[in-house]
């Protein structure tokens, strides 16, 4: 194939990179380093044209495609053994309109880029938590983050997307143009075309009250309690997440990150948490939205990843201290429980408004379990499914597609969605990629 990789490298703007290339480790690598796969071609796509003629290359040699843009899915979709990468992360320019309140971010920019760009001018939409998360990926999941009680998921914010399809076609996706394209891709993944420019809503925002607070000790159970309650009677303006975590030796800890963005402070919401027992650490503070966004910041590619979710229409009492219970199951730090909150603005939502189906879920439950070990592989797979597997009895629809592993069955892909917008999925799925090209995604089959 080297004869061909050379028109192909010919053939486009950007740079092609194969095996015997220098970069090729560092460009084949994802977030998750459980994943190790070597694709025959990665191709640094400069713009449209060079995404149509990667998906043009990969049809005529018969390679998968996979699609990278912030490459952060614990899945590894973002990489293929012996196919074809179309790799965005070149492309990651963002331009805001601070008059019209619109940003247009190019679709390998990621939320540290699109959040620089738009706080130039105190500007903000609802993103992620992590900064080097893909701005397009993290939007057709949903997008949960430190802004949701404020302004809902990430894809509530998407006013348009222009997709190169696997055909090699431009199409645009708005309310006035393929508007049920832009239904699908508020939600439904990367299953319909490669997304070259968004375009998104903003918000006035230039700092908030944030930060971490951080427990310990015997009465974890009493402060998930507290921060239960706390994100149920919070008004709008807090969003509030909590993390469960271990510190040696293996004594569970407990991190809640808060995010306030009212103008009278954030003292009487937060008092609740601030008095919980085991306070040990409180780091929440006046801050830019861009230090909010370095709360949390995790090493990229560094550990071994396998990741399950549940939304959950309420957090009992017996699902706290079954979380608690699930943190020392194995006799060593297993990785971490996340819960996010949906309360707030995620509920004002139209729900026809996107594909997705958890709207009426109270939290997202999410059993992360990370190691570096590959002799522990297994033991930590199995805490992972088992903690999931301990959260279901509570659960309201199928996982979080942007954390779902790529073992999971079709019917919890179908669940996450629901029977009828799953069906008008796979219509459009019929249209946009009738060959099912883009399936390395929590994928929808066209039949």
């Amino acid at each position: 194939m080297s004869d061909r990789l050379e028109d192909l490298r010919r053939s486009v703007v950007g740079a092609v990179i194969a095996p015997p290339d220098a970069g090729y480790d560092l460009a084949r690598r994802s977030f998750n380093a459980l994943i190790d796969r070597r694709p025959a071609a990665i191709v640094l796509c400069l713009g449209a044209a060079d995404v149509a003629t990667a998906f043009d290359f990969a049809r005529s040699e018969g390679l998968e495609v996979a699609v990278r843009g912030g490459g952060h899915n614990p899945a590894g979709h973002c990489v293929c053994d012996d196919g074809l990468v179309i790799d965005l992360s070149m492309m990651r320019k963002v331009e805001v309109d601070p008059g019209g309140r619109i940003a247009r971010s190019e679709g390998g920019a990621t939320w540290l880029d699109f959040d620089t760009a738009t706080q130039a001018h105190g500007l903000v939409t609802p993103g992620g938590v992590v900064g080097s998360t893909g701005v397009a990926g993290l939007t057709f999941g949903g997008g949960i983050g430190h802004l949701t009680a404020q302004h809902g998921l990430t894809c509530d914010q998407l006013l348009a997307a222009d997709l190169i399809t696997p055909s090699g076609e431009p199409v645009r996706a708005s309310e006035e143009e393929n508007s049920e394209l832009l239904w699908a891709l508020r939600g439904g993944g990367g299953n319909f075309g490669v997304a070259t420019r968004l375009e998104f809503r903003l918000h006035p925002l230039e700092r908030v009250v944030g930060g971490r607070l951080t427990y310990a000790g015997a009465q974890l159970g009493e402060v998930l309690r507290r921060f239960r309650d706390v994100v149920a009677a919070a008004p709008r303006e807090l969003s509030c997440q909590a993390l469960l975590t271990t510190a040696e030796p293996l004594q569970p800890v407990l991190i809640v990150a808060a995010c306030y963005t009212g103008s009278d402070g954030a003292a009487a919401q937060l008092e609740p948490l601030l008095a919980a027992p085991g306070l040990a650490s409180d780091a929440v503070r006046p801050r830019s939205f861009i230090g909010q966004q370095h709360v949390f910041n995790p090493d990229y590619g560094v550990d071994r990843n396998y990741w399950k979710s549940h939304f959950v229409r309420e957090l009992p009492d017996e699902l706290i201290d079954a979380l608690l219970e699930r943190m020392v199951a194995i006799g060593r730090p297993p990785g971490q429980i996340l819960i996010e909150s949906l309360h707030g603005a995620p509920k004002d939502a139209d729900p026809g408004s996107s594909a997705l189906n958890f709207r009426s879920a109270a939290f997202n439950v999410s059993a992360m379990a990370a190691w570096v070990d590959p002799a522990q592989d297994e033991e930590s797979i199995q805490w992972s499914r088992d903690t999931a597997a301990a959260v279901e009895p509570w659960s309201v629809s199928g996982g979080y597609v942007n954390y779902m592993q790529a073992d999971e069955p079709i019917e919890r892909v179908r669940a996450a969605f629901g029977d009828e917008a799953f069906g008008r999925l796979q219509a459009l799925k019929r249209q946009y990629d009738p060959g099912n090209v883009l399936r390395r995604n929590q994928n929808i089959p066209p039949q």
